[in-house]
């Protein structure tokens, strides 16, 4: 998969899919010269669409479940069926929720302790219990209550009701969803969350199950550089896999072997909803990495694969620096809009 010299970087919502009027507000965030000229540059190749959590469990084989990965990096063990979980805000629109998550909801750490505490004292007769860590939630059941949910990335901003499996199996599902919303109604955390003027956490939701003990881990790189807990599980589940949370130099990307960068910014800030957060994410990869990746190609000799899961690969190496004839385009050429 990856080869000597080469950077993967995973940076799922750089370019899309956004809608129009969020791709036509560039301008308001750029100039974008660096990314410009590496997409110019660049080769590419069709791949599939896939979120975050999608490409970096791509990069193992046989691919885990993210459930499984979280509860790696957070260090349980056991038998259990471990799932991501996140805090959502459920919105009424006419007699339907929408659904919303995103950075601009997460809770302080405090505030999620607390509700990880008060959720265990209510369900852990049910065999649930609930952990918070980084950002991050994990939900840990004694068994299964249905088939996986769909990924956050599917639900966000969707009506309940369209992303809710309606057969028979995933009843338990449907009960705990509403149990979690009646337990966060008047929860005090919202009570404060709402006088101050910030959205309340009325919902949770659940996806990508798996055991931790069912984890078996291949890569075929030697470094994950990335601060996700997803990260610290994958590379504690492989053999001889190291974690950096930041990018070291150009040159050194380039000459010590295969690695993997993970950048999640735009995509939280998709998921959110958050316009203004995506642009500002955009200039960030700009000003902060899109000259890392430059240099480790046009610079020290390295390749880079930028992975961006909106259905295409663009791959920059050593010889593209000579493709002078191609012009740069704009950003939003590159953009896949909806």
């Amino acid at each position: 998969m990856a080869r000597r010299g080469e950077l993967i970087c995973l940076a799922p919502g750089l370019l899309g899919p956004v809608p129009a009027t969020l791709a036509d507000a560039l301008p308001s965030a750029g100039p974008f010269p660096v990314l410009e000229a590496l997409l110019g540059r660049a080769g590419r190749r069709p791949a599939a669409r896939a979120d975050g959590e999608g490409l970096l469990c791509a990069l193992a084989e046989p691919p885990p479940s993210v459930g499984a990965l979280l509860a790696l990096g957070f260090g349980v063990e056991g038998e259990r069926v471990c799932y991501r979980a996140a805090p959502t805000h459920l919105r009424p629109d006419r007699d339907r929720l929408l659904l919303f998550a995103g950075d601009a909801l997460n809770p302080s750490a405090d505030e999620a302790a607390q509700i990880a505490r008060d959720f265990n004292r209510l369900f852990s007769e049910d065999g649930l219990e609930l952990q918070a860590e980084d950002g991050k939630w994990l939900l840990i059941a004694d068994a299964a209550p249905g088939p996986d949910l769909p990924p956050l990335s599917a639900v966000a901003g969707r009506y309940l009701d369209t992303v809710i499996p309606n057969e028979a199996a995933a009843r338990p599902w449907r009960k705990l969803l509403n149990e979690v919303q009646m337990f966060l109604h008047d929860h005090p955390v919202n009570a404060a969350r709402q006088a101050s003027g910030e959205l309340p956490v009325n919902g949770l939701w659940f996806w990508g199950g798996g055991r931790r003990n069912d984890l078996g881990v291949d890569l075929s790189i030697r470094r994950i550089h990335g601060h996700d807990p997803l990260v610290r599980g994958l590379t504690r589940g492989s053999s001889g896999v190291e974690h950096a949370p930041s990018l070291p130099a150009p040159r050194s990307l380039a000459e010590s072997g295969a690695a993997v960068f993970v950048w999640p910014d735009a995509e939280r800030a998709l998921l959110g909803g958050d316009a203004e957060a995506w642009l500002g994410a955009l200039q960030r990869f700009e000003h902060e990495y899109a000259g890392i990746l430059r240099d480790v190609v046009f610079q020290y000799g390295g390749r880079v694969e930028l992975r961006t899961g909106n259905g295409w690969t663009h791959l920059i190496g050593p010889g593209d620096r000579w493709r002078f004839w191609r012009r740069p385009r704009s950003l939003r050429d590159w953009l896949v809009v909806e």
